[in-house]
């Protein structure tokens, strides 16, 4: 399967995107041997993907596969799983728990909400290779607390630890205002321009404070298995590195930043021409497209549902 994406004058070198295919931070193709080589270089990959493309699933687990296979071991890290306690992290690597279900159940993993079927396959290779399993999220409850609290009262929602590292790298709560404002474009577009300026503001915050729990979960995860990789499974706005995770990663002071390779995965219909990975990602796979409803069809011109 193939996609054409015809670029204005560019007649004759019209890129053929392969699904399958990686492309790097310039536009250039790349082969398995260049990705993998760069990857096995890093001691963080931040594996961005569609949270419902089975297809993209199956091609993190053959990533960490090869990855495993190259002699270093791998903690994984999932979007998936909220950050409560460390308790939690015991719990579900225990060597008793010989099943991926069973350390998903003890994880607190939300089977309706994200789907076994989608995510099953990773923790059944965590289960078998005794790959340790990591909580990064900040959990929904939190985020909406974060997004709704007024003024500086969302501090009141974060421990210690938590709120000693967000005031490191980003007290407010923001970003840089260019990054700032296409982050808001996204929620906005993602809500069908039906939110008011001071509500995408929420949102923005509690986006903002994910990314920053993610990156330091990563962190932690590191300090704890020190010999690891770590490979964290998020969606692909949250690995960005003009943005995302990957940005407040690259935010820690040179003596404690880690190497970082992200990777978006993204579908053909979700991709605006040819697939520059640019600031964003260091690298970009190319997934079959997946087919979802328009949430916004049902939305008339003047904002009421038809």
């Amino acid at each position: 399967m193939t996609l054409l994406v015809a670029l204005s004058g560019a007649r004759a070198e019209t890129p053929v995107i392969e699904v399958g295919g990686w492309w790097n931070g310039q536009g250039e193709r790349v082969v398995d041997d260049q990705v993998m080589a760069g990857l096995e270089r890093a001691d963080v990959i931040l594996l961005g993907e569609v949270h419902d493309s089975a297809a993209i699933h199956r091609r993190q687990v053959e990533l960490l596969d090869t990855l495993r296979s190259a002699g270093r071991p791998v903690v994984l890290a999932m979007e998936q799983l909220d950050r409560r306690d460390d308790d939690d992290v015991d719990r579900m690597n225990v060597d008793s728990l010989a099943g991926g279900r069973e350390r998903a159940e003890a994880g607190g993993f939300d089977f309706d909400g994200w789907g076994w079927d989608q995510y099953g396959r990773l923790f059944d290779w965590a289960a078998q290779h005794r790959a340790p399993l990591w909580p990064l999220n900040l959990s929904r409850e939190m985020a909406m607390a974060v997004a709704m609290a007024d003024g500086d009262e969302w501090r009141d929602q974060m421990d210690g630890g938590t709120l000693a590292w967000i005031d490191d790298l980003a007290p407010s709560l923001s970003l840089p205002d260019e990054q700032q404002d296409e982050l808001i474009d996204v929620l906005e577009r993602s809500h069908c321009q039906e939110i008011p300026s001071s509500m995408s503001s929420r949102m923005l915050r509690a986006q903002v404070a994910r990314d920053l729990v993610m990156a330091e979960a990563i962190m932690a995860a590191r300090d704890a298995h020190p010999d690891h990789r770590v490979v964290a499974v998020m969606g692909n706005q949250h690995a960005r590195l003009d943005r995302g995770v990957g940005y407040w990663l690259s935010r820690l002071a040179e003596d404690e930043r880690p190497s970082i390779m992200s990777v978006g995965m993204v579908p053909t219909n979700h991709l605006d021409g040819a697939p520059e990975a640019e600031d964003a990602f260091d690298l970009m796979w190319v997934a079959p497209e997946v087919m979802r409803d328009d949430p916004c069809a049902a939305v008339g011109e003047d904002g009421d549902e038809e």
